[in-house]
């Protein structure tokens, strides 16, 4: 075993050689991995889901960046000796092949996952440019990828590394990798930080603006190299690299969306419509507030519930509140029994459908978005509260608390309910009237309606800066017929 054999060789084990070039493009594909993790995880994906992405793709896009290499090099370096096709080591990945393959890949895999593919572009395109950053220094370590012959004194004040390796057979040559590589990082800062919080409209704006910057920058720089692949007397790379501006500036401008409306991932979804129950369908506050007491009187007479507790009491799980109160397992569960018996008797006494509820719904489904409800309610008790109030009919999908390992505010619930529905959660709306409510659409970037039922809740839901806030159920209908993106736009 040997380090550093040579300038290009990190570690030699016998014949097996890690060669800088290798390791630079792998660590800025792990680090535009990790960058997209992030954003993705915010967006309420799973883990698995870029996870079961990454290695399959970054194993395409490798064969795909070294085939379009060796195509156009074929004659100058392949045709006699074609087992150099295997010696990926020496060099002679190009990016634009990688690029391709992979988004060839991507497109097949999140269709599959039935994702929605301008999201993920946006999440995933402009971290490419730290990759890609990155990899240009393995060019410099392979002594590849450079500009033209330049003067001794063009490196005067440069770091005397960089000197050094620009020494290309006999003459000093510009530091195009440099170039690329610093323009990278500007694009980076400028369309993930800039533009995604001042300039962006609609999903897919960042891809597109990545595919502009990058096409510009890699025009001009393939400008200045010597070392081109070539078709006849034109540079490949600058032709794709007009293709890459052309998408790009078309994209932005709204082109792809208008020609392909009805094409994957171009395609506007009707979204999900999902429903909290208590205090946004019915008005059942009386009920749980007498409920509560009861069950309270019962169990613990001496104790004088304040109306803060009752506040407090709306909304999270039974067993969850009344562990406040009891400390044994036992006493809560009896504390929940006395309080569901209460509930289910007085049911049809307290509880009545908010004002146009029924309207709304009604409206909904005969324009065809789907619809569920989720709640931390058990699920018999839930659907025994939609069939009585004649609220059923309307939704394909009930989740309960029961039904999910953690309720809310932890999105479990919805997301199993969009499973239910066929569907992904990138066009979802959930409306609710807590703060549970908002906390779980937001979880998952859902775009998020907080329904004021009760005005005490209201600074409270405006803290959280929902996605709407409505005060009559009714406004509902109008929301939903906007024209936008169905996720919270500040997670992206």
């Amino acid at each position: 075993m040997r380090l550093f054999p040579t300038s290009k060789i990190i570690l030699s084990i016998g014949s097996l050689h890690v060669t800088w070039y290798a390791v630079l493009i792998l660590s800025g594909a792990m680090i535009a991995y990790f960058l997209s993790l992030r954003t993705l995880k915010r967006q309420g994906y799973p883990k698995t889901l870029l996870e079961d992405f990454f290695v399959p793709m970054l194993l395409i896009a490798i064969v795909g960046a070294r085939l379009y290499y060796v195509i156009f090099e074929w004659n100058t370096l392949y045709v006699h000796d074609p087992i150099r096709i295997f010696y990926v080591w020496e060099g002679g990945l190009a990016i634009h092949g990688g690029l391709l393959a992979g988004i060839g890949f991507g497109i097949w895999y999140f269709r599959k996952k039935k994702v929605n593919g301008l999201r993920i572009m946006d999440a995933v395109f402009p971290n490419i440019l730290v990759a890609q950053a990155l990899g240009r220094w393995g060019n410099f370590v392979n002594q590849e990828a450079y500009g033209a012959v330049v003067d001794e004194a063009y490196y005067n004040g440069w770091p005397s590394f960089i000197k050094e390796k620009m020494l290309i057979n006999g003459a000093y040559r510009q530091p195009t990798f440099l170039y690329e590589s610093v323009a990278n990082l500007i694009g980076f800062v400028l369309i993930a930080v800039v533009f995604k919080r001042y300039g962006r409209k609609k999903r897919g704006d960042l891809a597109w603006a990545y595919f502009a910057w990058y096409g510009a920058v890699r025009f001009v720089i393939e400008s200045m190299r010597s070392d081109a692949l070539m078709l006849g007397s034109l540079r490949i790379a600058q032709l794709v690299s007009l293709l890459f501006v052309f998408i790009g500036v078309c994209g932005l401008f709204g082109l792809w969306d208008r020609l392909f409306a009805g094409v994957w991932p171009f395609r506007r979804e009707k979204p999900a419509v999902i429903f909290d129950l208590d205090g946004t369908l019915i008005d059942s506050r009386a009920l749980v507030y007498a409920s509560f007491e009861h069950s309270m009187k019962v169990l613990a007479a001496r104790h004088e519930i304040s109306e803060e507790e009752k506040d407090a009491f709306f909304g999270p799980p039974l067993k969850v509140s009344y562990a406040k109160y009891f400390e044994t397992e036992e006493e809560i569960e009896q504390a929940v029994k006395e309080y569901r018996r209460f509930y289910t008797q007085h049911h049809d006494e307290y509880v009545t459908v908010f004002e146009g509820v029924h309207e709304v719904l009604t409206e909904l489904q005969q324009q065809g978005y789907p619809m569920a409800v989720v709640s931390n309610k058990m699920k018999d008790t839930l659907q025994m509260a939609l069939d009585r109030l004649q609220l059923s009919g309307y939704f394909s999908s009930v989740i309960g608390g029961d039904e999910v390992e953690k309720a809310k505010p932890d999105p479990q619930g919805l997301l199993k309910a969009c499973e239910q529905l066929g569907m992904g959660h990138d066009d979802l709306i959930y409306v609710g009237d807590s703060d549970a409510d908002i906390m779980a659409a937001k979880a998952i970037a859902a775009y998020s309606i907080a329904y004021v039922s009760d005005t005490a809740r209201e600074p409270g839901l405006r803290a959280l800066r929902p996605c709407s806030l409505i005060y009559d159920f009714r406004e509902l209908g109008s929301i939903v017929k906007e024209e936008r993106e169905w996720s919270d736009t500040t997670i992206l």
